[in-house]
């Protein structure tokens, strides 16, 4: 299920007058979290992490939405009071483990992953850890270096071994690629930092230090780690870090942070939303722990609470019914109640004098998320430079062949004379129109994309990215998806026997968690039997 932090929490406030009372206390109809002040943060850090070089959601997914246009716009907006900044990284940046189309596909991937790379280095990354996945790729990291403003911390120093090559010669190739990367103007002196240096940021007047987990502390007004390890490793890590940063977890949703003498925190995967940590009371010392005035805390701690009350309330309901005395029942209400006036009394505390706090948020980047416009057209470009590569590319691409005596694919239109109510149906469902979604954005040729929005995708006597039946018959999700190529159906006059009633398996390879979140299978196919197609 899909985080639901920074959703309005309804109250649970019980009021039996109707305020006229001069003595009563007015109803508390807003968010006691809504109007916490916490002054001016002496610094700010912005983290995403398991990026896994997304830029953009894909399919019919509701929330969390993400997309690197909006994160980015979120980060203007954040910046804009002046609180110094610093953004990172940990866990894989640029590549997934997720099938994109198969290694015809290569070339593209790396397009991704450069466009990645050019937005991250002009929203100000400032340091980043790469991920298992990346470094599975050391060369085409180590290939794409050069084109980041921004170190990339844990890229092996010999990623691809070779037993024959003179291990000289491979230092000497480094030495050159590293002298070519400084005769840029614009390129920082070394993205590919020693992952035992530290990363050392001016932020007016604080000095920030980004290191890997467990490396010694740096001599820092505030530490920030970056961890690809496991939660225990993270925390312990906090021995000589103030904050640690912790990708490598491949979550959908964030991890709550876990506060101590330092903190630990998590975005979850794909850049589907944002974690912010204000820091106050930088001072230099160390031996303190963190106090912990996150809303984000106590909203976890509302919603656990929130479940205690309601499953409680269940069972006290069904104690009642079952003709339970109140005798019995007493010490049960009495402690719902006792639940209830802790969830009311939950608050952030506020921070004693010379103490050092931080307050962590997860900002979701939901579909009404500002985007920037520039990334936007940077991602446009990249979508039609694919579409037009993958166009050429494939021209040749055929469908696998069909065994002998077994039916293929025809198209919709072959269904529309034996049952016309159902086609006039289909052509107005979102079925019905899949195909052009991806023409107006310029996705049509998009491995990533295609297979769900045409029939018969990659089967026996069925489509391809670039073969869609005889004069595009096979566009857009049609009948055949569902019960089966239709050949033998059309030539025997509907006597071949086609399968009725598709069985949720068939729907799930497109419409699942990523890319159609909110889809249910009985409730989607209740809205799919009408007059004409299963409910005559």
């Amino acid at each position: 299920m899909k985080r639901a932090l920074l959703v309005g929490l309804a109250l649970l406030v019980a009021c039996d007058c109707d305020g006229d009372d001069p003595g009563s206390s007015p109803v508390e109809d807003r968010d006691p979290l809504a109007d916490v002040d916490l002054g001016t943060p002496d610094l700010r850090v912005v983290a995403i992490t398991d990026l896994k070089g997304y830029l953009e959601p894909c399919g019919c997914t509701s929330r969390p939405l993400g997309g690197i246009d909006r994160m980015v716009a979120r980060l203007h907006a954040l910046r804009e009071d002046g609180v110094p900044t610093v953004f990172v990284a940990a866990g894989d940046l640029l590549f997934t483990n997720e099938a994109h189309g198969g290694p015809d596909a290569e070339e593209t991937t790396l397009w991704q992953a450069e466009t990645v790379i050019d937005i991250l280095s002009g929203a100000a990354l400032d340091a980043a850890l790469l991920g298992e996945l990346d470094r599975a790729r050391a060369a085409d990291v180590r290939g794409l270096r050069s084109r980041a403003r921004f170190p990339l911390l844990g890229l092996p120093t010999d990623p691809d071994p070779d037993p024959d090559q003179d291990p000289d010669q491979d230092q000497d190739q480094d030495q050159d690629q590293d002298q070519d990367q400084d005769q840029d103007p614009e390129q920082d002196p070394d993205p590919d930092q020693d992952p035992d240096t530290p990363v050392l940021l001016e932020r007016g007047s604080l000095r920030v230090a980004v290191t890997l987990a467990g490396a010694p502390r740096p001599d820092a007004d505030f530490v920030i780690a970056l961890s690809r390890d496991d939660r225990r490793a993270a925390r312990d890590a906090t021995r000589q870090a103030d904050l640690v940063v912790l990708g490598g977890q491949d979550r959908a949703e964030p991890i709550a942070p876990s506060f101590g003498r330092g903190v630990v925190i998590n975005a979850g995967r794909q850049g589907q939303g944002l974690v912010v940590v204000d820091v106050f009371g930088i001072d230099g010392a160390n031996d303190r722990e963190w106090l912990d005035q996150s809303p984000w805390t106590v909203e976890d701690e509302r919603a656990r609470l929130d479940g205690e009350v309601a499953s409680l309330e269940a069972r006290l309901e069904a104690w009642e019914a079952e003709g339970r005395s109140d005798e019995e029942l007493a010490d049960q209400r009495a402690r719902l109640a006792s639940m209830r006036a802790e969830r009311e009394a939950l608050r952030i505390p506020e921070r004693p004098e010379g103490a050092r706090s931080m307050s962590a948020r997860y900002l979701e980047l939901d579909p009404d998320a500002a985007q920037d416009p520039a990334v936007g057209e940077r991602m446009a470009a990249l979508g039609r430079r694919i579409n037009e590569h993958n166009q050429v590319a494939y021209a040749d691409r055929a469908p696998p062949p069909v065994d002998e005596g077994q039916p293929h694919y025809l198209g919709s239109a072959s269904c529309q004379s034996c049952h016309e109510r159902a086609y006039t149906w289909w052509r107005g469902h979102p079925h019905g129109r899949a195909y052009a979604t991806l023409e107006t954005r310029d996705r049509q040729f998009h491995l990533t994309c295609v297979g769900c929005h045409v029939t018969g995708y990659e089967r026996a006597g069925g489509s391809t990215v670039t073969h869609l039946g005889e004069d595009g018959a096979l566009q857009d999700v049609g009948c055949e998806n569902c019960h089966g190529p239709g050949s033998a159906h059309v030539a025997d006059g509907g006597a071949a026997e086609m399968l009725r009633d598709p069985p949720e398996s068939l729907c799930v390879g497109c419409h699942n968690e990523e890319h159609s979140d909110r889809f249910v299978y009985d409730a989607y196919r209740a809205t799919l039997l009408v007059p004409g197609h299963g409910a005559d």
